[in-house]
C-alpha cells in the first residue's frame, strides 16, 4: 500500500512540474513582448526625442516615463493572473527606472521656471502622478503591497497621457500664486489625493476577493464604458455622424475661441460613427447581460453578451485609431471662419483619456475572466485588505484636512475671505465630507466590507472630479488650476 502511495505522489509531481513550466513560459513570453513593445515604441519615437526642445521643461523625460509606466502596467496586471515573480521584478524594474525620468522632468521644470512646478493643471497632474507612483514605491517597500500596482501604475500612466496633451508651456506665475502657501496649500493635496488612489486601489482589489463575480464586473465595465461613449456621442457627433472637436491655434497653444466660454468647433466628417457604434455595442453587452442575470433560464444571452462585448472592443481600438489618425491628418475647415484650422487632443484631451480609459478598464475585465479564480487565490484576505482601505484613508485624510485649512488662510491672505464658495473650495469641502463620512461610519457604526468599500470608491470618483471635472466644467478663482 505504501509502495501504491508513492506511486501515486509520484503521478503527481509531474503535473504539478508541468504547470509551473507552463506557467514559466508564459511570462517568459509576456516579459519578451513588454520588453519588445517599449523598444519598438521608444524606437519610432527617436525623431520626436532628438533635439533640445522638451528636454529643458521636462516632456521628454515624461514621455519615456509613460512608455515605462505603460509596460510596468501590463506585467503588473500579468503578475495577478499568473503569479510569477519575474513579472513583478520586470514590472519593479520598469517602474523605478520610469519614477526616476519622472523625478528628472519635476527636477528640470523647477530649474527652468524657477518655481516649485505646482502652478497649472499641467503641473498640478505632473505631481499627483509622481505622487502616486510614490506611495505605491513605498507601500511595495514597507508593506509588500505589490498587487496594488495593477490600478495605481495604470491611473499613473492615464494621468501621464492626459498630460502629453495638456499644454506645458512653463509661464510666470501670476501674482495670486506668488506665495508659500502655493507650495504647502498644493503638496498636501497631491499627497492626499495620491492616497485615496491607494484607498481606491485596495476597494477595487477588496471587490475581487470578496467573491464579486466576473458577469457583475462585466456590468461595471459596460456601464463606464457605456457611459463615456455616451458622453462622447452626446456632446461631440452631430446629425451627420461627424466628430467636433475644438479648433487649436499652433502658435499661442490654446484653443480658439469665437467668443467669451465658445470655441470655435470643427467637424471632422465621418469621424462620428466609430463612437456611435461602440456606445450600442457596449449598451447592448450591459443590457443582455442583465437580461441574462434576471431570465429564468440563466446562460442563454451568455453568447451574445460575450459576442457583443468583444465587438465593443475591436471597436474602442477602431475608434482610437481613427481619432489619432485623422487629428494628424488635419486642418480642418471652420465655415464660421472660413478657412482650414489645425486640431489637437490638447483642445480636448479629456476626449482621448476617456477612449484611452474605457479600452483599458475592457482589457483589465478580459484579464479578470481569463484568470478570475488564480487571480482571488492570489489576493490577501478580504480583511487585509479592508484594513488597507482603512490605513490609506486615515493618512490621507488628515492631509485633505491640512489642504484646505491652507487653502482657506491663503485665501484669506489673497483675496480677503477664508471662504468664497468657489466651485473647487465646494467640491473640496465635497470630498472633505465623504472620506469623513467613510470615517465616522466605520469608527462608530461598525462598516466594513462592501459598504466601506463603495464609499472609498465614491470618494475617488469625487476626487477625480475636484481635481480635473471642476477645473474644466465649473471654473472660478481656481481656474489656473
Amino acid at each position: 500500500m505504501a509502495k501504491v502511495a508513492s506511486n501515486h505522489a509520484d503521478e503527481g509531481r509531474p503535473v504539478q512540474s508541468q504547470a509551473e513550466a507552463g506557467s514559466s513560459s508564459t511570462a517568459s513570453w509576456i516579459l519578451l513582448a513588454v520588453g519588445v513593445a517599449v523598444a519598438t515604441v521608444l524606437a519610432i519615437s527617436l525623431p520626436r526625442l532628438i533635439g533640445a526642445a522638451g528636454w529643458e521643461t521636462g516632456e521628454k523625460f515624461l514621455y519615456i516615463a509613460l512608455v515605462g509606466y505603460l509596460g510596468a502596467s501590463v506585467l503588473y496586471v500579468a503578475s495577478l493572473a499568473i503569479q510569477e515573480t519575474r513579472l513583478v521584478a520586470g514590472a519593479g524594474a520598469l517602474t523605478r527606472g520610469a519614477f526616476l525620468l519622472h523625478t528628472a522632468a519635476i527636477a528640470v521644470r523647477w530649474v527652468a521656471a524657477g518655481h516649485a512646478p505646482l502652478s497649472n493643471i499641467y503641473e498640478m497632474v505632473l505631481m499627483f502622478s509622481w505622487g502616486v507612483v510614490l506611495f505605491q514605491l513605498l507601500g511595495e517597500w514597507r508593506l509588500g503591497l505589490r498587487y496594488f500596482a495593477a490600478v495605481t501604475i495604470p491611473v499613473a500612466a492615464l494621468a501621464l497621457i492626459l498630460m502629453q496633451v495638456l499644454p506645458g508651456e512653463i509661464r510666470p506665475l501670476v501674482p495670486a500664486l506668488q506665495s508659500t502657501w502655493l507650495q504647502i496649500h498644493v503638496t498636501l493635496a497631491v499627497l492626499s489625493y495620491a492616497g485615496f488612489t491607494l484607498s481606491f486601489a485596495a476597494a477595487l482589489l477588496y471587490f475581487v476577493k470578496d467573491g464579486t463575480s466576473p458577469r457583475t464586473f462585466l456590468n461595471w465595465t459596460t456601464g463606464l464604458v457605456t457611459g463615456i461613449y455616451a458622453v462622447v456621442v452626446l456632446t461631440s457627433v452631430d446629425r451627420g455622424l461627424n466628430l467636433l472637436v475644438p479648433a487649436w491655434d499652433v502658435v499661442e497653444g490654446e484653443k480658439i475661441m469665437l467668443g467669451p466660454k465658445q470655441a470655435l468647433m470643427v467637424a471632422m466628417p465621418g469621424l462620428g460613427w466609430p463612437f456611435v457604434i461602440v456606445l450600442v455595442l457596449a449598451a447592448g453587452t450591459l443590457a443582455l447581460n442583465l437580461i441574462d442575470i434576471f431570465s429564468a433560464q440563466s446562460g442563454a444571452a451568455t453568447l451574445w453578451a460575450r459576442r457583443f462585448f468583444l465587438a465593443a472592443l475591436v471597436g474602442q481600438v477602431a475608434a482610437l485609431t481613427m481619432l489619432a489618425v485623422r487629428i494628424e491628418s488635419g486642418p480642418y475647415f471652420a465655415p464660421q471662419v472660413n478657412q482650414s484650422v489645425p486640431v489637437r487632443f490638447a483642445s480636448s484631451p479629456f476626449l482621448l483619456v476617456g477612449v484611452v480609459s474605457a479600452l483599458f478598464i475592457s482589457l483589465a475585465w478580459e484579464v479578470l475572466r481569463w484568470k478570475h479564480e488564480a487571480i482571488v487565490e492570489y489576493l490577501p484576505h478580504r480583511d487585509t485588505l479592508d484594513a488597507l482601505i482603512y490605513r490609506t484613508v486615515a493618512v490621507s485624510f488628515p492631509l485633505l484636512t491640512l489642504m484646505i485649512i491652507a487653502g482657506a488662510y491663503w485665501a484669506n491672505r489673497t483675496w480677503g475671505s477664508y471662504w468664497s464658495w468657489d466651485p473647487k473650495e465646494d467640491w473640496a469641502l465635497i470630498t472633505w465630507l465623504t472620506y469623513a463620512a467613510y470615517l465616522h461610519m466605520r469608527l462608530t457604526r461598525g462598516w466594513r466590507g462592501r459598504r466601506a468599500a463603495t464609499m472609498a470608491i465614491i470618494g475617488f470618483a469625487i476626487v477625480l472630479f475636484t481635481f480635473f471635472g471642476v477645473t474644466y466644467l465649473l471654473p472660478g478663482l481656481h481656474a489656473y488650476a
